[in-house]
């Protein structure tokens, strides 16, 4: 058990279905089989993504439209790994020991359920409850870059492998909604605390249908900055081939380079 409790730093031991620290802080392991260790919320909030678009998200990823993403993240997983901001957990088809946390307690809860063997647990990526330096793999997709606890979390031997949208990703996508579209700069996010070794592409073109091009413009940041009227722009659009675009970058710690 690599967790931390979240108030005071100290480790926590299962006991039955409860977690527990020295200090006598405990959390309950929920009946999925998860643990909310996130310390901001008051009573009656709610965190990340809603039931319904964290369902939306499980019911296309598991269609396999990034399936060429998925096979190339397998890969690379390797000891003891962490999906940070894990959502539904459609990365996770690892059989070692793996970590997984989003703030997002409706998407912890279909991440544990469709990985049996993974440890999920809600937090938040600002404030990590895994022992320093525990970390073998970490992977992070689409996720602000907190450079402090990747650091803090990752063995000095550990890789880093961080997920950014392609120059191309959605193209086809982006010139249905948008006057004047632009393509993503594929820039690896600033750090002085890790060096980037290697970046790797990962393309491919997919048939999709209007509803589910829908679905996944929904998943997007894209969404939530555009207008109904643009929006609308995918009516009637019927089938088409989409680029999915990815780039995988490879980190390490700069002072553990040799």
């Amino acid at each position: 058990m690599l967790l931390i409790c979240p108030k005071c730093k100290s480790k926590l031991t299962q006991y039955d279905n409860v977690l527990k620290c020295d200090n006598n802080h405990s959390f309950d392991i929920s009946k999925e089989g998860y643990v909310n260790l996130l310390m901001s919320q008051k009573s009656g909030d709610k965190t990340g993504d809603s039931r319904a678009s964290a369902h939306a998200r499980h019911s296309f990823l598991n269609k396999g439209y990034y399936a060429c993403l998925k096979d190339e993240i397998s890969k690379r997983m390797a000891g003891t790994v962490l999906d940070i901001c894990c959502g539904e957990g459609y990365y996770d088809t690892y059989p070692g020991v793996l970590y997984g946390f989003d703030i997002s307690k409706e998407m912890v809860r279909l991440a544990k359920k469709s990985n049996k063997n993974g440890n999920y647990f809600v937090a938040n990526l600002s404030h990590i409850p895994i022992e320093s330096e525990s970390i073998d793999t970490a992977i992070h997709l689409f996720a602000p870059f907190n450079e402090n606890e990747f650091f803090r979390v990752l063995k000095n031997d550990g890789t880093l492998y961080s997920v950014i949208p392609g120059r191309e990703h959605l193209w086809e996508m982006k010139n249905i909604i948008y006057d004047t579209p632009y393509k993503n700069d594929e820039k690896p996010p600033e750090t002085k605390l890790f060096s980037l070794i290697s970046k790797t592409k990962v393309t491919d073109k997919i048939r999709i249908s209007e509803n589910e091009l829908k679905e996944l413009f929904s998943m997007t940041p894209y969404f939530y900055r555009t207008s109904q009227e643009n929006k609308d722009r995918l009516n009637g659009i019927g089938e088409i081939m989409l680029t999915v675009d990815f780039v995988i970058l490879e980190y390490k710690k700069t002072e553990c380079i040799k």
